[in-house]
């Protein structure tokens, strides 16, 4: 890729996230189901995290704030069809009775039987969601008390335990929105973490809400940053919004840049020969070819790991909500350092 190509590049993607206000960026990337707390991207990088530290330890628990994320998902977009608490609650509690509704998935049935049970070590996040309004925020679809409860549970986990440590980069890290859903589950302790934008609205946020903390103005197609600078390298989505051409270099760059992982998570991708580029104004909105996307991974030194995240959630919890329908994350570990 020639640099007047990069330059090209780099001034349209620009242009195209500091058009808006910085107040939206700052927040915009947090609405709904793309919620930190309970979008299963976000959960899953986490995950990942506290799985490089302590690798094992808390499979569990991954398994359960996964559960946390697609039910509280699925309530939250019955109540955005303006389905009241009252009649959402009913509905649940009888699909979790012998006379089970067709209108409830069996993830949630189960889960809200569960949650009741005197076995059940966790809160119950469906009663908290559907019986209680946010007093700071009334019109919030789901109260905060709610959304953060597996970050207090992990919190609270993750005191003063021993870790070596790693160096993490968040390539397209916005306005700080997974680091701060890191920061909350009390996992930064753990790590050195730096993000890196191309937008200086979103490093001007980023730094306004964490200061201290390395949030950096630059792009992924020549950042300068030396070859083997961090022991972790994550991006959500970025990928898919670059030209061909900028893919590429993209991931050579993330490459170089990586000495140990790389997770790329995927909004769009799906199993087709070759990369579908596709204009969207200044940008992309590509779909992605997962074995065109794993290749040039592995012609790059290597070993990836393709997790298809319906296949995952079917696996595990035997439902699949459409919003993650084309979800894909690359995991990727070095053959060479």
């Amino acid at each position: 890729m020639e640099k007047v190509e990069i330059e090209n590049e780099n001034s349209k993607l620009r242009a195209s996230w500091n058009c808006l206000p910085a107040e939206h960026l700052d927040n915009y990337l947090m609405q709904r189901e793309q919620d930190q707390r309970i979008n299963i991207h976000s959960i899953l990088n986490r995950a990942l995290l506290v799985d490089s530290l302590w690798p094992g330890k808390f499979d569990g628990l991954i398994t359960e704030e996964f559960r946390f994320g697609l039910v509280m998902t699925w309530i939250l977009q019955q109540l955005q069809e303006d389905v009241t608490r009252k009649q959402l609650l009913d509905s649940i509690m009888t699909g979790a009775g012998e006379d089970g509704s067709a209108d409830v998935p069996d993830l949630v049935a189960t889960t809200a039987l569960y949650l009741q049970s005197d076995d059940c070590p966790l809160p119950d996040y469906i009663a908290e969601s559907l019986l209680f309004v946010d007093r700071n925020n009334p019109d919030a679809l789901l109260p905060e008390t709610a959304l953060n409860i597996f970050q207090n549970i992990w919190s609270n986990t993750l005191q003063d335990l021993e870790s070596p440590g790693m160096d993490v980069l968040e390539i397209a890290c916005g306005s700080g929105n997974d680091f701060q859903a890191i920061r909350n589950a009390n996992i930064e302790p753990y790590i050195s973490y730096s993000g890196l934008d191309i937008s200086s609205k979103n490093i001007s946020n980023a730094r306004h809400k964490f200061p201290g903390v390395d949030f950096f103005e630059a792009s992924i197609l020549d950042s300068a940053i030396p070859d083997d600078s961090y022991d972790v390298v994550f991006a959500h989505d970025v990928i898919g919004h670059l030209s061909g051409e900028g893919m590429d270099r993209a991931l050579g760059e993330i490459m170089r840049i990586s000495r140990s992982e790389i997770w790329i998570h995927c909004f769009n991708a799906v199993d087709i020969d070759q990369h579908e580029i596709i204009p969207y104004f200044q940008y992309h909105r590509n779909r992605i070819s997962i074995s065109q996307f794993a290749k040039t991974l592995e012609d790059g030194g290597f070993s990836v790991e393709v997790i298809k995240l319906p296949d995952m959630l079917k696996q595990k919890f035997d439902y699949v909500q459409d919003y993650v329908s084309t979800s894909v994350s690359f995991v990727a570990n070095s053959l060479t350092r």
